[in-house]
């Protein structure tokens, strides 16, 4: 007992804490982000409805995660992550197990939505990524990809596991084994977490002071310890090109996610095997997460985000016009790549506007990416459905993600606008 005591002390206490937020965002966002497209045709099948309807689905929710961004937000600054935590996954566990029930759409709707996407909106990613970024600033990249590599790896679980369930079992007995594994494995999870290092009388990344050489390479790529106010930050042009560049981003990867297997059964390939490709994309993009996130605290984490977002235009132009079965299987690891950069885009959040304000700024930047996310992913359905295809939507995505690369080029920090 005195050598694991010993072994604590001698271990950064932030280390603890970004291994339990890593745990339960592997299982909030494994299930809840990165599953959600092996329920699509099993809903679809089951509730009668259409590709724009299932669409609807997803779409409502980042809409409603989006509007709720800025409560959220400043709940987690003023009341601290574990309370945001414990709420919402108790939301989304409960909401999963009575989604089971349900036998319409519209029913099926509003627990997902009001209950289910409430709580995962609030409980996982948001309040982990707050916390994770006030114990650490030095190596906010690298922290931040490995809780962006721990969604990866829950996904890379959830997804084969529910697909096999789904598929054996149902989609009922699917939603009431995830929600039950959220429970059991988020809310224990979040007892030990605690709000700030200087809570503890600690400094962020275990380290008082750092070398003049660490604080001007630092400087250099505009991570250092700022302080904005919300007002000041919010009039910011670089608040505006990044929350942007964010929110096209992610208006392409949420809608690509939620089609992921029935863009690949239109080209051909199984639901089954979809499903496994999801899980290929969830373990590659683990690599890519870490180590953008590596590359990240060294190299502009702007530059990075633009150069990353090139294989998966090249891949969305490719599998709309070759036949090549090769295709497809470089769609997964594209995706996976342009996953890899959404940590750097987190962390750039802290890096501009610092500890203090960080779920506050995040939250007001969902709202735009809340509108992108409900509209992409019913766009992509009611293309499909008018259609039968899906050429348009991955030609229109492109467009997009080029747009969004551009911006991610052209960003500067704050502090150089009030020289």
């Amino acid at each position: 007992m005195a050598t694991i005591a010993n072994l604590k002390k001698r271990i950064f206490y932030g280390w603890w804490i970004l291994g339990l937020g890593s745990l339960i965002n592997a299982i909030g966002i494994g299930i809840l982000y990165h599953s959600f497209t092996v329920f699509f045709l099993p809903l679809k099948r089951d509730l009668g409805v259409s590709s724009a309807a299932v669409s609807l689905l997803y779409g409502a929710a980042r809409l409603e995660g989006g509007l709720e961004g800025p409560v959220v937000g400043h709940l987690i600054d003023r009341f601290g992550s574990r309370m945001l935590i414990f709420i919402g996954a108790s939301l989304a566990g409960i909401g999963l197990i009575i989604l089971a029930t349900v036998d319409s759409f519209w029913a099926f709707f509003f627990i997902y939505v009001f209950i289910v996407s409430l709580g995962s909106n609030a409980g996982f990613f948001h309040p982990v990524t707050a916390i994770v970024n006030k114990w650490f600033i030095r190596y906010r990249g690298l922290s931040f990809s490995i809780v962006s590599a721990s969604g990866s790896i829950g996904g890379m679980v959830m997804a084969p596991l529910l697909s096999f369930i789904i598929l054996n079992y149902g989609w009922r007995q699917g939603a009431i084994f995830a929600g039950i594994l959220i429970l059991l494995i988020a809310l224990p999870s979040a007892l030990p977490m605690k709000r700030t290092p200087e809570s503890m009388g600690l400094y962020p990344d275990g380290r008082p002071l750092e070398d003049e050489k660490s604080i001007a390479h630092q400087a250099h790529l505009g991570v250092k310890d700022v302080d904005f106010p919300v007002r000041e930050a919010l009039r910011s042009t670089p608040f505006w090109l990044l929350g942007t560049a964010i929110a096209l981003r992610l208006s392409v990867t949420v809608a690509l996610n939620t089609h992921f297997v029935p863009i690949l059964v239109w080209r051909g390939m199984s639901e089954a095997t979809s499903a496994y490709l999801v899980s290929l994309t969830a373990f590659s993009s683990i690599f890519f997460s870490l180590a953008l996130g590596w590359l990240g605290d060294r190299w502009p984490k702007s530059y990075l985000s633009a150069l990353c977002s090139l294989p998966m235009v090249l891949s969305m132009m490719t599998l709309a016009f070759s036949e090549d079965a090769l295709v497809l299987y470089f769609f997964p690891i594209a995706f996976a790549i342009i996953y890899g950069t959404a940590p750097l885009n987190w962390a750039l959040i802290g890096d501009f506007f610092g500890r203090r304000i960080y779920a506050t700024i995040r939250g007001v930047m969902g709202v735009g990416y809340g509108i992108g996310t409900f509209v992409s992913p019913i766009f992509a359905g009611w293309i499909f459905d008018k259609t039968n295809s899906y050429l348009i939507v991955l030609i229109v995505f492109s467009v997009i993600l080029t747009g969004a690369a551009i911006l991610f080029i052209i960003l500067s920090h704050p502090s150089r606008w009030y020289k």
